[in-house]
């Protein structure tokens, strides 16, 4: 169930992130009907308030961000490895059994000797 909600959460943020991304990008730096959204930015949401940044953000923040985040996630990826190394206990040798080779041979001879057809006259 843990791993549904956690799914779950992914997907609405993922939903979420391709939306802004699709009005940030696209959709207001267009040419075309771009200057209307931003009009309608503008006079929605005030000059200079944090819902104006949200909703008509820089297209240079939108450039960096999502590298930010990428390096972000390469350095915390990299921290779990060396932390999960560092506080992992060493495995324990491997008994080194001394097996006599003679023993071993001995067994596969006998069954080579057995293994011998006998010739025909």
């Amino acid at each position: 169930m843990k791993e549904k909600v956690i799914g779950a959460l992914i997907f609405i943020v993922a939903i979420l992130v391709l939306i802004y991304y699709t009005w940030a990008l696209p959709l207001l730096q267009n040419p075309w009907f771009g200057p209307a959204l931003k009009t309608w930015v503008d006079n929605t949401f005030g000059a200079g308030t944090l819902l104006h940044q949200i909703f008509a953000p820089e297209p240079m923040f939108l450039i960096i961000l999502p590298v930010w985040l990428a390096a972000v996630l390469i350095m915390v990826i990299g921290a779990w490895i060396g932390w999960t190394m560092m506080t992992t206990p060493a495995p324990e040798p491997l008994e080194d059994f001394d097996f006599d080779e003679e023993e071993i041979a001995e067994p596969e001879m006998e069954e080579e000797i057995e293994e011998e057809p006998e010739e025909e006259e």
